[in-house]
């Protein structure tokens, strides 16, 4: 899933040089025109940040309203001004939030990507954790090109073990090349800081299989924060589904969000997430968040009313 912009060059943007002096209203040229396609891209994700138009040279005051929109959410000065920190923020995030949407916008469940496998000398033992492990070193390459991306398999496979190590290396932990205790809970709070400051819009998971265990309420952990994030995404395109702080605590929201889901899909409303409802959960937030042919009506089990 790439941020389209017609007329826009990936390249010019994120290469592109402090001009040597702060961007403000009045300003015309090249590097006005190149920062409003960024903060037009950037809006795809970030919904708060209005639209840019006209698209020309000159820094105009839609310009200076989106500035400062995306200054307040990256809790910089909100001026209206692009000094060299906003200038580089823009940059770094319209980077991030295009490779955030591309890591995984085309991976599918390791069951179905398995018989692909098969001639690999990698061991085919496919790990739910690990699959978790490779999502959030997906997200972490998105902001640290020493990090790379590797595929999400839920497979311990070299590159996965390679990746491991460098995100080891950079957030200074002990080299060891293993999923430890303090390496997990690095990787954990980490991905957390970094979704949390997403719109949901501006998240694509992965197709996670089912862990073995039961969440309810009380439950803690991120597999918990992964199913609220999930469901959150889910209850904007279906409003019947009550939205949620995603935070890792299984709490009495979530059981509220989880008894309206499987209400809707024909589940027995429990507020327990199973397999069955881990699996539909997952199911409708891919078709969702990544079918262009599909309404919200036509992934439910029911009828959504219609109104006037």
């Amino acid at each position: 899933m790439e941020l389209q912009v017609p007329g826009f060059v990936d390249k010019s943007i994120n290469e592109e040089a402090f001009p040597g002096g702060p961007l403000v209203l009045g300003d015309s040229g090249p590097a006005v025109l190149n920062t409003k396609n960024a903060l037009n891209a950037i809006s795809v994700n970030f919904p708060s940040i209005p639209k840019i138009s006209p698209i020309t040279p000159t820094f105009d005051e839609s310009m200076e309203i989106a500035v400062k929109q995306f200054q307040h959410i990256f809790n910089l000065p909100v001026t209206g001004i692009i000094d060299k920190i906003t200038w580089y923020e823009i940059r770094k995030v319209f980077s991030a939030v295009k490779k955030l949407a591309q890591t995984t916008a085309d991976n599918s469940l390791a069951a179905e990507i398995l018989p692909n496998l098969e001639n690999s000398n990698e061991a085919l033992e496919v790990s739910p954790k690990v699959q978790l492990v490779q999502y959030f070193l997906n997200v972490f390459s998105a902001y640290h090109s020493s990090i790379p991306a590797v595929d999400i398999n839920g497979m311990l496979n070299t590159k996965t073990i390679n990746s491991i190590t460098e995100f080891q290396k950079t957030f200074n932990i002990p080299v060891t090349g293993e999923i430890d205790s303090e390496t997990w809970n690095n990787m954990y709070y980490s991905m957390q800081g970094i979704l949390n400051t997403l719109p949901p819009t501006a998240i694509s998971l992965p197709a996670l299989l089912y862990p073995g265990e039961t969440y309810s309420e009380g439950s803690e952990g991120s597999e918990v924060y992964i199913m609220q994030q999930y469901l959150e995404f889910i209850s904007n395109a279906i409003p019947d589904i009550p939205s949620i702080d995603p935070t890792g605590t299984f709490d009495s929201n979530t059981t509220e969000s989880v008894i309206a889901f499987q209400t809707m899909y024909g589940i027995t409303p429990t507020g327990i997430i199973e397999q069955q409802t881990w699996n539909k959960i997952v199911d409708v937030y891919r078709q969702l968040r990544f079918s262009d042919n599909r309404s919200a009506s036509q992934l439910t089990d029911t009828v959504l009313e219609q109104t006037e």
